[in-house]
């Protein structure tokens, strides 16, 4: 897994924030949580509708406006809303079927294609 420092824009409190971001090579968008997405304001615009194994997934689309050493990009993402109950680690008597640590977009984000497409070579 690669991880790199990315800052994305908030828009409520007007500034860039700092987010520790996967570099997902095989992903088509960003990824951002919904409850990162609305502390910071972002605008869902429209459904999006995947299939995946087991169900269909539905998305909201979002733009990022994303800072990276010193280019600025705005990119199509998408955002997820992770179970609550996975936003934090298993307790020590808790039963659950998931891994025992918080879900990775706790306090991270993806960066897939709609991102690392707008890198020069030198960049990537």
């Amino acid at each position: 897994m690669i991880l790199i420092d990315v800052e994305v824009y908030n828009n409520v409190k007007r500034l860039y924030e700092l987010f520790e971001a996967i570099v997902d090579t095989g992903a088509t968008f960003c990824v951002i949580g919904k409850h990162v997405s609305d502390k910071m304001g972002l605008a869902q615009v429209e459904k999006l509708h995947l299939w995946q194994v087991d169900s269909p997934l539905i998305l909201s689309r979002a733009i990022l406006k994303i800072r990276y050493k010193e280019g600025e990009y705005s990119v199509e993402g998408v955002v997820v809303d992770i179970n609550e109950g996975c936003l934090r680690p298993a307790t020590v008597k808790e039963i659950c079927k998931r891994p025992q640590a918080p879900h990775p977009l706790m306090s991270r984000i993806i960066l897939g294609k709609s991102f690392l497409d707008k890198l020069t070579e030198i960049q990537r």
